[in-house]
This record gives C-alpha cells, structure tokens and sequence, in this order.
C-alpha cells in the first residue's frame, strides 16, 4: 500500500515537472520534444526503481561543481581563444532547439544528466558564460575546458582553461557566491555540493601517445604517477576550499577512441590494447589513491568513478545499448573529424543514438546518459550526501 502510493506521489510530481517543461520548450520540433520527454522518463523510472530496489532516497545536493575537459565542458571554451570549440553545427544535433552549445556531443553531457537527475535544473551552465541569474550561480556551473588535463603542458598549444585555472576561475566563483549569501551560507553550498572531476586523457594522448613531449622525462609508470600528483593536489586544493563531496571519473578506454584507432590501426580497427593497458593500470592506481586521499582529508567522500568498464561493456556488447557502431563516430567518416573538422560541411549519419561515438573522440548523448545512470548508482550505493560534513 505504502509502495504504491509513494510511486504514485512521485510520478504525479515528475509528470508535473514534464508537463512545465514542455510548456517551456512549446516551440521546439514535436519530433525533439517527444524524444526528450521519452528519454526523461526512462532516466526517472531508472532512478526510481534503483531507490525502490535498493530502499535508498536520491542524493541531496546543494549544487553541482563540474571540473575536467570535453567530456565535462558546457560551453566555457566558447570564450577563451582555443580551437578547440563545439560551439558550430553539427554539434548539438540532438539538443533542444539543435543549438550547438559548446558541448562536445550531439546533445547532453553527464553533469547536464546528473543535475536533472538529482532535481538540481536541466543543464549546467559554464562559468565564462556572461550574465549568470543566481540560481545558476547557486545550484552550480561548470569550470570544465576541452582540452585540458592535470599536466599544464596538456593545454600549451591549444590554450584551453588548464586545471590549475580552473581552481582559480572556481575562487572567482566562491567570491560571487558569498557576495548572493554571505559567506556562511556559502560555505554550506560549497561543502553540501557533489563536485565531479573528468580528466587525464588528453594528458596521454597530447603529451604521451601523439606527441611524445614527457616521454623525454617519463616511462609510462612514471607519467601515471606525476598525473596522479597532480591530481591529488587539486582534490586538496577543492577540500581546502570548502568542498567535501567529490567524485572523480577514471580513464576510457583511450585506446578503443575512433581517433586512436584511425592513427594506429587505420585498417583493422581493433582497439589499440596497450593504451587500454595503461588505462586501467592508472585507474587501478587512482583508485587506491583516493581512498587514501579520503582517509587524510577529514569529513571527506572523495569516490572514484568507473568509466572504463562501462565504456568496454558498450564496445563488447553493443546491441544490448542499442548500438550499431562503436568504433566510428557519428559526424563525417567517424575516424577522425573532431573540433573543427566535425563542421557543418560534414554529413552526419542517420540516427546518432546508433553511435557509441559522436565524433573520432566524444561520446554520443546516448552513452553519456548510460554513464549518468551508472554514476548515480554510485552515488545511490555509496550516500555520498549523507556524510557529516565540517
């Protein structure tokens, strides 16, 4: 009786929300708005039956806190000067009202999934973006740039917002937040706030693979270990500036990206194993370097985000996600338009949901909603937002 009726108070609530949306989105194309109300649904009912499984609430957060590259990155590269920009058609292709955002995919990325899921708003937006409302400032933003790494060397050529920047960029936006609350109640959203970290395959593929600048310093082992210092010293940085609650994404595959396969294995289009080695040799490695980090920083969750198994599991088995490709993106010939080359000029395929790829190195919107709901799970299964904080 009481599982009914608790079903059914929050479906009549998310309805409701559907229902606004909709309102708001009225003069989008009906094909877009039935496909996005489809997709809302099925994340909700996912999510829903994860708490009615498993008898756990969805997390609360006070904002969300987005730091990283492309895969995170929700438009700041739009102004900064980098050639790096998503900002241009066909990106955006699945995006309500198909506007090319920035966002390096055919529609949402997982912290736009995530901040929907845990009823935080629909999308989050990038610092550098002018003219933030409040509520944009106080639910979160997104610091994240394509391009960038842990390795400031990462971002040399291509002048994207290096890691270390962003920590900077994040000060500005902890002076404008207590300039909206005060500085207590600032520091209150700061430490309830689900703060998420994506990065470090540029740092392999910019500096280690392609372009072999750190191999003149580093062996392999030696590379994943400078990487993973600085990693720790931004995690450190975030906690001494209030947050407590982070999650932090670990490698791809990088060896199975369209853009790797096309340099190193142009005609047989198999992965390329040693890179996916050293993937998950360093993610092994960032996995017991968070426990301890969490360990030595007191009142911290500092979690660590699987991202490469499940990125395998849609490669290996790609009709179970309803894929056709996974070794090719969806833009151009798939192999190796990206950036600026994945342009209007290109023809795009048919149905990008089919893609595991959007283009030679981004997800498609439909594998970072699977990685949005594997996330949540952790998030589920670990109560992140149920720690003390101090």
């Amino acid at each position: 009786y009481y599982l009914f009726h608790y079903v059914k108070r929050t479906t009549q609530t998310f309805l409701f929300q559907i229902r606004a949306n909709a309102y708001i989105l009225k003069n989008q194309e009906r094909l877009k708005e039935k496909k996005s109300l489809s997709m809302g649904i099925t994340s909700f009912f996912f999510i829903l039956l994860v708490q009615l499984c498993n008898g756990k609430s969805l997390p609360k957060f006070s904002a969300i806190l987005i730091f990283g590259d492309s895969t995170v990155d929700t438009g700041n590269n739009n102004y900064i000067s980098t050639i790096f920009q998503g900002n241009h058609r066909p990106y955006g292709e699945n995006f309500p009202g198909r506007i090319p955002t920035g966002r390096f995919s055919d529609g949402k990325l997982v912290p736009d999934f995530l901040a929907s899921m845990l009823g935080l708003k629909e999308y989050v937006p990038p610092f550098l973006q002018p003219y933030l409302s409040k509520h944009d400032l106080l639910t979160g933003v997104s610091f994240a740039s394509a391009g960038s790494g842990y390795d400031d060397l990462t971002t040399a050529a291509s002048k994207a917002i290096p890691m270390s920047q962003q920590i900077k960029y994040f000060e500005h936006y902890i002076e404008k937040l207590q300039g909206i609350v005060g500085e207590e109640k600032a520091q209150k959203i700061l430490s309830g706030a689900l703060v998420i970290i994506s990065a470090g395959t540029n740092d392999f593929i910019f500096n280690f693979y392609d372009i072999p600048t750190r191999r003149n310093q580093f062996n392999i082992t030696g590379y994943q270990d400078f990487l993973l210092i600085q990693l720790q010293n931004f995690v450190e940085d975030l906690y001494n500036l209030g947050c407590r609650k982070m999650l932090v994404a670990g490698l791809p595959p990088v060896g199975c990206l369209p853009i790797q396969i096309t340099a190193k294995s142009p005609f047989l289009r198999k992965c390329i194993e040693e890179e996916n080695f050293d993937a998950q040799s360093y993610n092994a490695k960032l996995t017991r370097l968070l426990k301890q980090v969490q360990a030595a920083l007191s009142g911290s969750k500092v979690l660590y985000s699987d991202t490469y198994h499940p990125f395998m599991q849609m490669i290996k088995h790609p009709k179970k996600y309803g894929f056709v490709k996974t070794r090719q993106g969806c833009c151009g010939s798939g192999t190796y338009e990206a950036g600026p080359f994945c342009n209007k000029q290109r023809p795009v395929c048919k149905n990008a949901s089919k893609y595991l790829f959007w283009d030679s190195i981004h997800p498609g919107e439909s594998a970072y909603r699977y990685l949005s709901n594997m996330a949540m799970k952790k998030l589920l299964r670990h109560k992140l937002s149920h720690n003390k904080t101090h």
